[in-house]
């Protein structure tokens, strides 16, 4: 029997400071949101299973906490929230002018390999952007979450683009069945050169042995406009060629707008959701380590629950962003609390707690002291 002393794996506690500075992420990144005319949007805690199984896939969506109410549904804890924005669209905003901004913030729960992952419960923030096909909105939404970070004072943050397409037009042009491609994929995924060269050399004998050592050289690394360029050398079907010109013309817009060293262009991301359809980015601090964002393109996922609509969004880990800014040498003195008035009751309880109230009303913290 478990004791109610102790609380259940993947849930978290915050005290203190730590509340004050998630506090004040939150409420920075959602007037940054307000401020590109954002409009906030609150989801349900828990919605149908079959949503999203239909948004996430089925795999990921069995990372659920599900349940069944009293009428026989099967029901889940929202394990992300961009399912739930494009069901809303599809269903209550049908005549609403496009394109439509939205912004929000919240816990999501996940049962994900403890290996992985320990924690169970996370707190997302995040915008989706609604109605708009091309590649204006995928600036925007980059822009947005630039603007997020540094404002935060993350200046050193690197957000790595990528496009599927990229991934689908290589997989295609290799002809490759859905086990090949899902072995494709993740091979990619793990960076495993050795492995990928191997499977190339199995599955494409046709095409020429340098080619596929720089696709392999291409999908591990990280760069700048040489990616771009390798890419350009190294891929000849038009539909990955199309994805790499789609992120030159983006990555040329950002560095022409001074943000050329947060951004770097990685085409060895092949998207971490079955809906993204174009732009895929993740976001990182170096001196953090780890992914506190990511986002991207989906432009069939609202004509899962009604008409196809074209849609881009992105996440933030708030918890990754409280444990990069906790770590770093740039403490924000404003999440500290103010120095309270001491108010002793001791005497004159009237006399006391007038003198608290006044304070109040000039909005000064005030702590009370019985003794």
């Amino acid at each position: 029997m478990t004791s109610i002393t102790k609380i259940p794996a993947g849930v978290q506690y915050f005290f203190d400071d730590e509340v004050r500075l998630r506090r004040s992420i939150e409420q920075k990144a959602m007037k940054v949101f307000s401020g590109w005319s954002y409009d906030e949007i609150i989801l349900p805690m828990f919605d149908y299973q079959e949503l999203f199984a239909r948004g996430m896939g089925e795999q990921k969506a069995s990372h659920t906490y599900r349940f069944v109410d009293r009428e026989g549904a099967l029901l889940a804890l929202r394990p992300e929230l961009t399912s739930l924005v494009a069901r809303t669209v599809a269903t209550r905003f049908k005549t609403k002018p496009r394109p439509i901004r939205l912004s929000y913030s919240g816990e999501v729960f996940r049962y994900d390999d403890p290996a992985e992952r320990a924690v169970r419960e996370f707190h997302q923030i995040g915008i989706e952007h609604i109605g708009e096909p091309g590649i204006v909105a995928d600036i925007e939404v980059l822009l947005v979450a630039s603007e997020v970070l540094t404002t935060l004072g993350l200046r050193d943050f690197r957000i790595a683009l990528s496009h599927v397409d990229f991934f689908n037009g290589v997989a295609a042009f290799l002809k490759l069945r859905k086990k090949e491609r899902a072995l494709l994929r993740s091979l990619i995924d793990r960076r495993n050169s050795h492995a990928l060269a191997d499977f190339l050399e199995q599955v494409a004998p046709q095409v020429e042995p340098d080619r596929r050592v720089g696709f392999c050289r291409l999908t591990q690394t990280a760069g700048k406009e040489d990616a771009i360029e390798h890419a350009n050398q190294i891929i000849i079907n038009d539909r990955s060629r199309a994805a790499v010109d789609h992120l030159a013309r983006i990555y040329s817009t950002l560095t022409a707008l001074g943000l050329r060293d947060n951004f770097d262009i990685d085409l060895g991301d092949t998207g971490s959701q079955k809906y993204y359809t174009g732009l895929v980015f993740k976001v990182f601090v170096p001196e953090w380590g780890v992914e506190i964002g990511s986002g991207g393109r989906y432009d069939e996922l609202i004509g899962s629950f009604g008409m196809p609509e074209a849609a881009v969004g992105f996440s933030f880990s708030l918890d990754g962003i409280a444990g990069a800014l906790a770590g770093s040498a740039r403490p924000d003195a404003s999440n500290s609390s103010p120095t309270a008035h001491q108010i002793n009751c001791a005497a004159d309880l009237a006399t006391a707690f007038g003198d608290a109230l006044e304070k109040r009303a000039e909005e000064k913290r005030v702590k009370i002291s019985a003794r």
